[in-house]
């Protein structure tokens, strides 16, 4: 089974190299990427699902249709209860039946990779119900093989017209890589050929917030990038370091970017900045108290923490909670734009004395 997933796999890489010649150069160099995911959830010590996401079937199958050279990932769990063998049987049953799910929509069994972890690689701690619950589980994601291709491009300052040396730095789910600019600013780097990729630049006195951009849609943005150099007020959003609801504990797919904000705040090292603390608290604007103002205080001193421990001069820094007076999305309708006013936020305060 393995050897057969193994050379479907390599087929579909020639297969994307095929298609993506027609308009990008290609190297040998890929990623395995997630577009979307979805959980289907079990009672425990249940293999059946009282509910079905009808509408996230559906949209596999559209995403088929897009992309034929797509996989559907399944991984299946169980909470941490009972002997490893129990729940290595139980997550299988699980599987099948998410399976059987998948073939009633009509979705091709040839596009399904499966992988039954049981009780081990949890994704959420079995010290509460509610992180039992999301491990007795079936994760389905949606997933695309992605030739990685160059980026070019020269990065300058607005004033001098000169280019800047720096780090840049590209992005795509777990995919990260970086580089140093040339004394010319010059930079060439690897980003997905499809879909978005975020991009960043640090350097001493001069910051590029993250950004998303897609290579097709890019044009001339990236091959000429302009630059005004640091000045006191400038804000930089860090939308990807985002917190559990109600704590200062920064969520687990989040946690590995904290050290980019490490590399900004040390790159500018003759600079002074404010960490500010943001919250997910609907109604009134809170300027005090402990449920909004006291949780985005502890946010904002949790992350002041982190950079002085990993050598940050204190005197560089500050913190402030900002409670729920700066939400971005003030009335989220959602979880997913919920999650995103639990945020950390940066302004330069001016240069060192």
């Amino acid at each position: 089974m393995k050897l057969l997933i193994s050379l479907f796999v390599l087929f579909l890489f020639f297969q994307i190299f095929s298609y993506a010649q027609q308009s990008v150069r290609i190297e040998n160099d890929t990623i395995f990427q997630t577009e979307f995911s979805f959980f289907i959830f079990f009672k425990t010590n249940k293999d059946q699902a009282d509910s079905i996401p009808d509408w996230q079937f559906n949209r596999l199958r559209n995403a088929l249709r897009v992309f034929p050279q797509g996989l559907i990932q399944l991984e299946a769990r169980t909470d941490s209860r009972g002997s490893k063998e129990y729940n290595h049987n139980l997550a299988n049953r699980r599987l099948d039946f998410t399976k059987e799910v998948l073939l009633e929509k009509e979705i091709p069994e040839n596009r399904i990779l499966d992988f039954v972890f049981g009780k081990t690689n949890p994704i959420a701690d079995n010290e509460s119900e509610e992180g039992r619950q999301k491990n007795r589980s079936v994760q389905v994601s949606f997933k695309l093989i992605k030739p990685l291709v160059p980026l070019k491009g020269r990065i300058i300052c607005m004033e001098s017209g000169e280019g800047l040396e720096g780090m840049v730095y590209v992005g795509a789910g777990k995919y990260q890589d970086s580089m140093k600019t040339n004394t010319n600013g010059d930079f060439d780097i690897k980003v997905p050929s499809i879909g978005e990729f975020s991009f960043e630049f640090h350097s001493s006195d001069h910051i590029k917030g993250r950004r998303n951009y897609e290579l097709r849609l890019i044009d001339e943005l990236l091959e000429r990038l302009n630059l005004e150099p640091l000045r006191e007020g400038m804000f930089f959003n860090f939308d990807d370091i985002l917190f559990v609801g109600g704590t200062p504990i920064i969520l687990d797919g989040y946690r590995h970017n904290l050290p980019r904000l490490y590399q900004m705040i040390n790159a500018a090292d003759s600079y002074r900045f404010e960490i500010q603390g943001h919250v997910h608290c609907p109604g009134r604007p809170q300027h005090s108290g402990p449920q909004c103002f006291g949780l985005s205080e502890r946010r904002a001193l949790k992350i002041y923490t982190y950079l002085v421990e990993r050598g940050i001069e204190e005197d560089r820094l500050e913190w402030k909670a900002y409670s729920n007076l700066r939400m971005r999305y003030p009335n989220a309708v959602n979880e997913n734009l919920a999650k995103k006013n639990r945020r950390v936020t940066v302004k330069v305060l001016g240069m060192v004395d």
